[in-house]
């Protein structure tokens, strides 16, 4: 049965729903929705709109993105939220209006999901998730045929600081400390509106983010202090 559901903050259609169970909003790095069961199985689900499911096996996205899924659990599932069906004449048709894809290439596709591992859920609206997860965690799960996941590591405290900040994940937290010597340099660079470079993305609107969550204001910002500055200060008063 389901026991807890963590979503990611940008999945806005699904964040309000009522899971029945304990729910916590934050940013993931892998799939939209981590689904915790009594079983001790964790579920990493992926969910898409026909629409968006059409752009990410145009662009890749949905390559990478089934491939980082199957490295966090052996149990994933892609959940499309609505209407995907053929038309007469073989074209795609997402949520009632004819695509230019064809439906063997997206079958095509979806197959190369499932041969990964990845199971695909159709649901007719995002309603239904909460529905579809409580019998996804009610499943009997057997032995899989597929190559266990690795096993998990433990964040560094440094890491569970940088991702304890919002729009912060493990990559861009991974990202971060392998361009500044220590948590505290990375800390302040993401207090500093208007920087020239960027790290893993992260620009004004992350950063004004992270200022709120500090409770810094407008003039305020955050300096790293040492003896040499306060030797400094007092010969110079």
């Amino acid at each position: 049965m389901l026991t807890g559901v963590i979503i990611d903050s940008r999945e806005g259609p699904i964040c309000d729903l009522d899971f029945g169970v304990p729910k916590a909003v934050t940013t993931l790095d892998t799939g939209d929705l981590w689904a915790s069961c009594s079983d001790g199985i964790m579920l990493v689900i992926e969910r898409k709109t026909p629409t968006d499911l059409l752009k990410s096996i145009a662009d890749g996205r949905l390559s990478s993105q089934v491939s980082r899924m199957r490295s966090m659990s052996s149990w994933c599932y892609l959940i499309v939220t609505g209407a995907l069906t053929p038309s007469p004449d073989g074209k795609t048709i997402a949520n009632g209006k004819v695509q230019g894809w064809s439906w063997a290439s997206v079958q095509g596709a979806l197959l190369n999901v499932q041969e990964q591992g990845i199971n695909v859920v159709t649901i007719a609206h995002d309603g239904l998730v909460p529905e579809t997860l409580h019998l996804l965690a009610a499943r009997e799960r057997g032995v899989r045929v597929f190559p266990p996941a690795p096993p998990s590591r433990i964040m560094t405290p440094a890491e569970q600081m940088l991702t304890a900040l919002p729009g912060i994940g493990i990559s861009r937290a991974q990202s971060l400390l392998a361009e500044f010597d220590r948590p505290a340099t990375a800390l302040i660079w993401l207090t500093e509106l208007n920087t020239i470079a960027e790290v893993a993305g992260i620009a004004n609107g992350t950063k004004d983010s992270v200022r709120k969550s500090l409770g810094l204001t407008q003039d305020e910002s955050l300096t790293i202090w040492s003896d040499v500055h306060r030797t400094y200060q007092e010969t110079f008063k």
